[in-house]
């Protein structure tokens, strides 16, 4: 870990979680067509300050990808609905570990963000303001693997939640370099779905991202219900510990939408980033991953922590 100030919390929902009993259909179709994309957390613009390359804390690491048993479709199926660059084969590995994420703020009202599986059975990544939201924990998570092109008898077709868990200095501190967060879901989806790699401590030099998501805004050319995506290069972004991923037109629904790049393998398949965030400059930033990414990958795929 960083340091002794910043712990990994967790939170294991109520009975009274809806989208936590499998047997309970809290997201109908009419409550999802209402939902509002999650507000990206924005930063105001720091005029003197100079965008500092986020530096490698240790020698790089990644976890594995895997496609998982599922067969491609042939041929494969497009989007319903019209984005700005959605992506034209969501049932197709990479992008079908992707989908779309359904929640409650603890406020109360609904909305959406993104997500990936990153664990062969049950973990998701996403932004830590999805599942940790001014000053509390978001409820009835459900998880849409290539939403919205799946029908609801698909066994891959949703995905309810057991478990949340973020770092404290995202939910105490607001730190965007630790914008990230991971749910536990009971189901294994990755077996069969595939599942991402992930990478941290990686050089940004000569790299180029490919970020997923399901933003709603600008609208148009967004409207949420497709799954869009965006390729690019590094930025310098004036949020410590974030960078910039150049070309990315994507704004609120995209968050904690992968940014997925290359790690030994021809197409990239390795989740370094999530969309975090507006910064002063009014562009996309993501958290650079350290190795504290694994250390609550590790965290949460510890029964015992999960009690």
């Amino acid at each position: 870990m960083s340091n002794s100030n910043n712990k990994i919390i967790g939170f294991k929902p109520p009975t009274t979680d809806h989208s936590a009993a499998s047997n309970e259909e809290f997201w109908t179709e009419e409550r999802r067509r209402s939902v509002k994309p999650i507000p990206m957390p924005a930063t105001p613009k720091q005029e003197d300050h100079v965008a500092e390359v986020p530096q490698p804390q240790g020698e790089p690491g990644h976890t594995p990808h895997g496609q998982g048993a599922a067969k491609e479709p042939k041929p494969p199926v497009g989007p319903r609905g019209t984005g700005g660059q959605a992506v034209p084969t969501p049932l197709v590995y990479p992008y079908r570990t992707c989908g779309r994420l359904f929640g409650t703020l603890p406020g109360g009202g609904g909305f959406s963000g993104s997500a990936s599986l990153i664990s062969p059975p049950n973990v998701l990544l996403t932004a830590g303001h999805c599942v940790f939201y001014n000053g509390g924990w978001n409820g009835n998570l459900a998880f849409y693997p290539s939403y919205p092109v799946r029908p609801s008898t698909d066994p891959e077709y949703k995905f309810n939640y057991s478990y949340l868990a973020c770092w404290t200095a995202w939910s105490q501190k607001s730190n965007f370099a630790y914008d990230y967060g991971m749910i536990w879901i009971d189901s294994a989806p990755g077996n069969q779905l595939g599942w991402l790699g992930t990478l941290w401590n990686a050089s940004t030099a000569n790299r180029t991202w490919d970020a997923i998501g399901y933003p709603g805004v600008p609208n148009p050319p967004f409207n949420g219900n497709a799954m869009d995506q965006a390729a690019g290069q590094y930025g310098g972004s004036d949020v410590s510990g974030t960078f910039i991923l150049t070309n990315d037109n994507m704004s609120h629904g995209a968050s904690g939408g992968p940014w997925i790049t290359t790690w030994n393998e021809p197409t990239p398949t390795h989740a370094n980033s999530v969309s975090s965030n507006i910064d002063g400059k009014n562009a996309i930033s993501g958290p650079y991953f350290t190795q504290d990414l694994n250390n609550l990958f590790n965290w949460i795929s510890n029964p015992a922590n999960r009690k």
